[in-house]
């Protein structure tokens, strides 16, 4: 594993209440924020924050930063399941970000994301975010290790 030296700042909101790209059912979304399926790179997140814009109305900021994709899941049930019962257990979970709480995230530094990145959080709420990431140069085995890594000992049914 390399560093390449480049870094990418995802800073937004999820602007929409349905925004594409998201799966959502008993009260719960996860929402696709960042996609980059090249082979042989992964993304190492450096930091996770809220980015409130001057004079915007305060939002509930409680979400989950994860890496598995709104699209893995066959249906709203299945994802209602996961959402309510395994999400705090799977290994596509990278950090935790509580507004309300004062060391207000948590963060897996250790988690290489190879694809993809989606934030979970309470279906109305619409989130902002400041991620950080550092971008690295993966050989095949380290790719295929981390997406492994990912999915093993994953309670969600992926394919």
């Amino acid at each position: 594993m390399k560093r390449t030296g480049r870094y990418l700042t995802l800073s937004n909101d999820i602007n929409s209440l349905t925004p594409p790209g998201s799966i959502a059912s008993s009260d719960y979304r996860l929402t696709t924020i960042f996609s980059d399926d090249r082979e042989n790179y992964g993304w190492k997140i450096v930091d996770i924050k809220q980015l409130i814009p001057i004079g915007a109305t305060a939002r509930p900021g409680a979400w989950a930063l994860m890496s598995i994709r709104p699209d893995s899941f066959d249906n709203g049930t299945t994802f209602s399941v996961w959402a309510a019962t395994r999400q705090p257990f799977d290994n596509s979970l990278i950090g935790t970000f509580v507004l309300s709480i004062g060391d207000n995230y948590s963060l897996r530094t250790e988690h290489v994301a190879t694809n993809h990145l989606s934030l979970f959080y309470n279906d109305g709420d619409i989130p902002y975010y400041n991620i950080t990431l550092e971008e690295y140069e993966i050989t095949s085995r380290e790719e295929i290790m981390f997406k492994i890594k990912e999915t093993s000992q994953s309670l969600s049914d992926i394919s």
